[in-house]
């Protein structure tokens, strides 16, 4: 098995291309994180992780189909500052 450690802004989930920056690290399954800054970012990233906390999600992050189980959030709103980060773990789809 190889070590990947995928680390960016910007892919592409279930058809949609956010802004996000990721850091995910492994060789079979990843496990890392889905992150954002600013108020309007984190709130949309914390209702979308609402949505699809339950499910499975398809993404494709550099180059590589992944299946993502979204394993919880993190947020912190303090002052003029506002970030979310997803705990994922992920796995090759294809």
């Amino acid at each position: 098995m190889t070590l990947k450690h995928l680390k960016g802004r910007g892919l592409v989930v279930e058809q949609t291309r956010e802004d996000w920056l990721y850091d995910l690290e492994g060789d079979v399954a990843l496990n890392g994180f889905l992150f954002v800054e600013g108020w309007k970012e984190s709130k949309f990233m914390q209702a979308w992780y609402e949505k699809n906390k339950d499910n499975l999600i398809q993404a494709n992050i550099s180059n590589y189909d992944l299946t993502m189980q979204l394993l919880g959030i993190e947020y912190d709103e303090s002052g003029h500052y506002s970030s979310s980060r997803i705990k994922v773990k992920a796995k090759c789809a294809t």
